[in-house]
């Protein structure tokens, strides 16, 4: 089938949007953020990943709230305060990250709801998951308004800087991050979610 997303992001067949199977797996990201009250907020994103090394820069889309174009707790966080952490989730976090994702009312911290600790961040204001084996602080670079989708919700593409990151030190073996000890968790379409637990290595291509 071929079909135009601008005018059905589903068409028949199709009972969901297929873009969420087809750039899969995402990396989850799971963003920590402040507000000028002091109000923090944690919620994952699966439209996260990482776009540059040197510097390092990542970047995710909050979308709104409602047609109406009202921002969730997150992106009104980052425009009160520009900075947010990444805490990496492993896979024993799975089921705590997925509960952070519930939309609670505003003041409810998704830290206490989902029993997890709050950690100090080092260069940034806002709190990380303090269970993450690995965590990236970041200042906001940009905030860009995407086009608006045909039931008015608009997403805005957040980028950041990552100034601070933390590793777990047992994750670190013969001067490299063990990807299966970290077992990160990524997105699929509809439900679906999978782990880090198989590695395969490819060294580039050398020409003559």
């Amino acid at each position: 089938m071929f079909f135009d997303p601008r005018q059905n992001v589903s068409p028949a067949p199709l009972k969901h949007n297929p873009i969420n199977t087809l750039i899969a797996p995402r990396p989850v990201g799971w963003i920590g953020t402040q507000s000028k009250d002091g109000s923090t907020n944690l919620a994952p994103f699966s439209y996260f990943n990482a776009f540059s090394a040197d510097p390092p820069i990542v970047a995710f889309a909050p979308n709104s709230r409602n047609a109406q174009g009202e921002p969730k707790d997150t992106l009104a966080n980052l425009r009160d305060t520009p900075e947010f952490t990444v805490s990496i989730v492993s896979i024993e976090l799975a089921k705590q990250m997925n509960q952070t994702s519930a939309d609670y009312s505003q003041g409810v911290s998704e830290f206490s709801e989902s029993k997890l600790t709050p950690g100090t961040s080092r260069l940034v204001t806002p709190p990380h998951v303090w269970e993450a084996k690995a965590v990236l602080e970041c200042k906001v670079f940009e905030i860009i308004a995407l086009p608006k989708s045909g039931s008015g919700r608009q997403s805005h593409l957040v980028i950041g800087e990552v100034i601070g990151i933390y590793i777990d030190d047992t994750l670190i073996i013969n001067g490299k991050i063990d990807s299966k000890a970290l077992s990160q968790v990524a997105r699929l379409g509809h439900h679906d979610y999978l782990s880090v637990n198989d590695t395969f290595e490819m060294l580039r291509p050398e020409l003559d």
